[in-house]
């Protein structure tokens, strides 16, 4: 079985960190700014912010659990050596006797 490089797991990590803080940090810093006077309700507003954010962030991490199995099918397919086959270019032609 197939195990991820250190360096993909990390860099896993920190997307889903982003993932995560940047709707949310970006969620309250709009709804910090939204005016109570020019809306007809605010809270209906600030509702649909986080509704906004929440889906978001599943986005987000739906999209960061889709590339980390992608990366782990790569890293089982390369198996234990981490060398993928051979593309059929660069092998080696042989000739063919018929065709000569």
């Amino acid at each position: 079985m197939g195990k991820l490089a250190p360096a993909v797991c990390k860099r896993l990590l920190w997307a889903c960190a982003a993932g995560i803080a940047l709707p949310w940090i970006a969620g309250e810093w709009i709804k910090r700014w939204q005016q109570a006077d020019f809306a007809r309700d605010p809270a209906r507003d600030a509702m649909l912010v986080d509704f906004i954010v929440a889906g978001t962030i599943f986005t987000a991490l739906t999209l960061v659990l889709t590339v980390a199995v992608g990366c782990w099918v790569t890293a089982v397919m390369k198996g234990p050596r981490m060398t993928a086959d051979s593309f059929p270019v660069d092998s080696p032609r042989r000739k063919d006797p018929e065709n000569d």
